[in-house]
This record gives structure tokens, sequence and C-alpha cells, in this order.
């Protein structure tokens, strides 16, 4: 829980050079006129399937453009017998493929905002993430692209007139390897992006009221202080009517050092409070009872270093020997009298000095109860 979902192969727009592909490979057997009108085909047919499919829609950009450059070869061979010389053919459609993505990239900025815009629309909400996948899918072709020309250039330069060997490999072989280097280059940062978030753990972003609206990187959550609203879980234990205190770590971003509640931890994305809780209490205190532990209050805390919706879970030990554990250095059961003694002197934290009331009366209310 709390991980990011694993990028679908979908996002690798390098993908949409796949009818390109099949008609440069095509042209070395069949007439390169068929090879367009096939290549021209299977784009339309991919182009019409990917936007008719049940589900979110992921717009396919770079197959709509590809498709789209492929459809105006095939007009122009309607017209033109002679629009292509055959041993230029895959080079020309390299460049042909090339253009759309090079616009995409020179407006980068303006077409992701119009995408972006378009994700509150209904169905629409994978355009924004479509229009960064193009524009990285547009960045890699003309990488390759570039790496193509440079090399047409310094052939030209050190080998004129070329054989015709070089010119089969540099105008007919390396044309479709251009595109399918883009479609593995593509996969692997998918790839490699997948597993880096593999173990990325994300926290919600909540309102107030506890409604999430969004999520963020629990590292960027701490760094970023109060920018949003964090639901934070906390739990006080408490034992014969006293608490047990100990002081934060030294090496916590807040409040370092002063004396705190037992157990804090962000609730993550995709977990339930009580899926939350448990797994605060199993990393803390394995062999507590769970029965035991109770939900309190609900409460909005911030200041100028943290802004947090804090959920309040108090734990009833019978039996505080658990509490003997070296991991625990510092921490012992106060009394109400001792804490109260040390309000308001910057000793305790200050989310406890907030909600100490509350405890006292919740852990006076049982005491009694118990009695009875």
């Amino acid at each position: 829980m709390g991980k990011q979902r694993v990028l679908s192969s979908k996002f690798n727009m390098s993908l949409g050079y796949i009818p390109v592909i099949i008609s440069i490979i095509l042209c070395e057997f069949i007439i390169q006129d068929i090879a367009i009108y096939i290549g021209t085909g299977v784009g339309l047919l991919s182009s019409i399937y990917m936007w008719r499919r049940k589900g979110s829609h992921i717009p396919q950009i770079i197959l709509y453009c590809t498709t789209g450059m492929l459809l105006l070869l095939t007009i122009t061979s309607l017209f033109s017998t002679d629009y292509c010389p055959k041993a230029m053919f895959p080079f020309t459609l390299e460049i042909s493929a090339i253009i759309p993505p090079l616009i995409i990239f020179l407006n980068r900025r303006r077409f992701l905002n119009y995408h972006t815009a378009q994700t509150h629309k209904c169905c629409k909400q994978f355009f924004a993430q479509g229009a960064e996948a193009a524009i990285v899918s547009a960045r890699v072709l003309l990488l390759i692209g570039f790496l193509h020309f440079l090399i047409i250039s310094l052939a030209i330069l050190l080998s004129h007139p070329l054989s015709d060997t070089m010119r089969h490999v540099l105008f007919r072989v390396i044309p479709p390897c251009v595109f399918i280097l883009s479609i593995l280059f593509n996969q692997f940062g998918i790839y490699y992006f997948n597993k880096v978030m593999k173990h990325t753990v994300f926290v919600p972003i909540v309102t107030k009221k506890g409604d999430v609206i969004g999520k963020a990187i629990a590292s960027e959550a701490i760094n970023r202080k109060n920018e949003y609203i964090n639901p934070v879980i906390r739990v006080t234990v408490a034992s014969h009517g006293m608490l047990f205190l100990l002081p934060r770590p030294q090496c916590s971003l807040l409040e370092k050092g002063k004396t705190d509640v037992l157990m804090e931890s962000y609730l993550l994305y995709g977990e339930t409070l009580e899926q939350g809780v448990e797994r605060i209490l199993l990393r803390t205190l394995p062999t507590a009872p769970l029965q035991n532990l109770h939900f309190s209050f609900m409460y909005h805390f911030e200041n100028e270093s943290t802004n947090r919706l804090i959920y309040l879970f108090t734990l009833d030990l019978d039996d505080d020997s658990i509490l003997c554990n070296k991991k625990f250095k510092g921490g012992k059961l106060w009394t109400f009298q001792q804490i109260e003694h040390n309000l308001h002197r910057n000793f305790f934290s200050g989310c406890f000095e907030c909600e100490y009331e509350h405890i006292k009366e919740i852990i006076y209310t049982r005491e009694k109860y118990k009695e009875f």
C-alpha cells in the first residue's frame, strides 16, 4: 500500500511508429505505393481501435500523427507516380515521420498546457499523461534521428562519393532501426520508472474533513512542510492511569528531542485508517493486544513546520512489561501530575500539548468505568 501503480506500456507513445516501420520493411518486398497503403491502413485501424476502446482513453498522439503523415503520402501517391525515388523511400518516411514530433517538441509547453486542461473533462483524465509521454517519445526520436543525420553528414564528408553498400545501409537499413530503437528506449524507460517507483511511498493529500484530493511522495510531504494537509496517525499508550511518553528521535525533522507519544506515522496512500494503525502497532509493539486499541478523535494541526490532519488512538495496556524495550530509550510512564508540571514549558511536542486535555478526560473516563 502507498506504492505507485505500474506505468502501462500504453504510455509508450513510440509504438505509434509501427505503421511507418511496416511500410519501410514492406517496401523491400513489394511496390512502395502498396507498402504505404498497408501502413496507412494499419495506422487507421489502430487509431480507430484506440479511440473507440472501452475504459479510460489514453490519446495515442504519435500514432495519430504518424497515420496522418502516411495518409498524406497515400493521397500524394494517387496523383504522382514519381514523388519519391525507391532508393530513398525509407529515408523519406523517416524525415516525414520526424516532422510531427519535432513540431510537438518545439511547442511542448503549449501542447502540454492544452492537454492538461482537457483532464478536467469526462473520460479525459489521462490526457496530460498522454501528452507528457508524447513529448518524451518525440525527444527520444529526435535524438536518435539527429545521430542518424550526423552519421550521414560525416559519411558524405569523409567518403564522398558514397558506395552502394554505404547508401543501402544509411538510407534503407538505418531508418527502420531509428524507430525500433525509439520504441525500445521508451519501453526501457517505462521499465526503469516502474522499478524505481516500486519502492516509492506515497501519502494522501486531504481536506480538513479527511477527504482525499491527491497524493504526494512521502519525502516531499516532509520537505514541503505546510503547503498541503497530510493525514498522520498518533497512538498514545496508557497503563494504570499513566501515559507512556518518550523523547522524539534526534533524526526527526519535527520537534526533535521533545517528549511525545510512543507511535506516530503518516497514513499511506490507498491505506484505510484501520490498516494504517495496525501497521504502526505491529511495527512498534507487535505483542500488544489489538482489541485494546481505540480511536479517540481527529483534529487539524498546523504551524510553520507542518500541516496535519491527526487521527489519535489510545492503546490501553494492563501489562506494561512490553514497554521495557531498549528501543524506547528515555521512555517512561508519566502521571498526569508530572505532565501538568511540565506543560507549556517547551518540553512536550506541540501536538501532545493540543491533545493532552482530551487524552486526560478519556483516560479518567475509562478508569472510572473499570471500577464499576
